[in-house]
């Protein structure tokens, strides 16, 4: 992933250097109900406006929810805003590859799924998305 001005994406570069504790600690807060109240979120990145690689942002309060019996699911956006729909989806899907680990284990945490999803921003603003991503994961995993 490059910049406009083909050099290296500081933000992607800087998601691929996480490892899974990235995930665990990410889990660990949500699991112990410490990402606060309803309407606000958790954000990694910089404001959508700022960037052209991408935010993440998880929505704070009931985000995490017991779906079947077993599995938890946790979703979180990346937003984008990228002239490319194709080039915004592909720096959206390697956000969430680093920030998930896809179906890789962190900690006593396993990823199941992470399916990307998106949403327009604004109708009058095509490069302006918001992929949002849905993680499946071990309700028997636990916070450390």
């Amino acid at each position: 992933m490059t910049t406009p001005a083909g050099r290296p994406c500081p933000l992607i570069r800087l998601y691929r250097s996480l490892d899974a504790m990235l995930l665990h600690a990410l889990l660990k807060q949500v699991e112990a109900g410490g990402l606060g109240t309803e309407g606000e979120s958790l954000f990694l990145g910089r404001a959508p406006q700022e960037t052209v690689a991408g935010s993440v942002f998880l929505p704070r309060g009931g985000s995490r929810r017991d779906y079947a019996q077993g599995l938890r699911r946790l979703s979180f956006q990346v937003r984008t805003h990228d002239p490319d729909y194709l080039a915004g989806e592909a720096k959206a899907l390697a956000i969430a590859d680093a920030l998930t680990l896809r179906a890789t284990p962190a900690g006593s945490c396993f990823v199941t799924l992470c399916l990307p999803q998106h949403e327009p921003l604004m109708p009058h603003d095509e490069a302006a998305s918001a992929f949002t991503f849905i993680v499946n994961y071990r309700a028997d995993w636990r916070v450390a």
